[in-house]
């Protein structure tokens, strides 16, 4: 009888420790469910039309004539993407007050030139490398500008006032980064060098003869812009 009864203790323990050996198993080992899995977020896909807007400081040399002011505007663009590199076209409209003068003296002459940029436009390929979220690419393309130069300058006895002013057209090259905050939202940092060449001024002067001269107008623009995806 002894015997029977410490055999079905026996029976008992044993099935009671495999019970809890198969529900630890279930909930992990030690009864805690496992861990989920960690996040990693989806790298965004650069492809796609997207429109924006912009602003920034725009600064130019023009016949030694220091100018700067601020710019605004918008862009448009359509990227194509093969694996981390993205190809593209962009093209931008801005407003702007990039201005100055300069007094100068040179020998048998002086006086005092200004220049002003009311507006410029771009159209430019872009290529870049995106690994993640990030997008750093370089830029390049055809620029547009009006460009108003002025001189008023005295040589000798003759008082010369000298004008050009009209659309201009050059080149841009240039670079930025994007970061994409969203599927569908990004924000960009851009630099650009336009050189629009030589604008040639004519004027008379008041002793009654032609005189022209020329300038040589490039500007550089900083910018700040966002930048949403269809």
């Amino acid at each position: 009888m002894q015997r029977t009864t410490l055999g079905a203790v026996a029976l008992v323990a044993f099935g009671l420790q495999g019970f809890e050996t198969a529900t630890a198993a279930d909930l992990g080992g030690y009864g805690v469910p496992p861990p989920a899995p960690a996040y990693e977020p989806v790298a965004p896909t650069w492809q796609g039309l997207y429109f924006g807007i912009n602003s920034g400081y725009g600064f130019a040399d023009t016949g030694g004539v220091e100018n700067d002011g601020f710019i605004g505007g918008g862009q448009v663009g359509y990227n194509w993407q093969r694996d981390t590199f993205v190809f593209g076209i962009e093209g931008d409209l801005q407003a702007a007050d990039i201005s100055g003068s300069q007094d100068y003296v040179w020998p048998g002459a002086f006086g005092r030139a200004t220049s002003d940029i009311d507006w410029f436009s771009t159209v430019r390929a872009r290529i870049g490398y995106a690994p993640g979220r990030t997008l750093m690419y370089l830029t390049g393309g055809v620029a547009w500008a009006d460009i108003d130069n002025s001189v008023l300058e005295q040589r000798g006895p003759a008082t010369i006032s000298y004008s050009g002013s009209g659309t201009e057209t050059g080149y841009t090259l240039g670079g930025g980064m994007e970061y994409a905050f969203t599927a569908n939202t990004t924000a960009k940092f851009e630099y650009l060098y336009m050189d629009f060449g030589d604008t040639k001024l004519t004027g008379i002067g008041s002793d009654g003869n032609a005189y022209s001269r020329s300038v040589d107008n490039d500007a550089h623009v900083v910018r700040l812009g966002v930048n949403f995806k269809f």
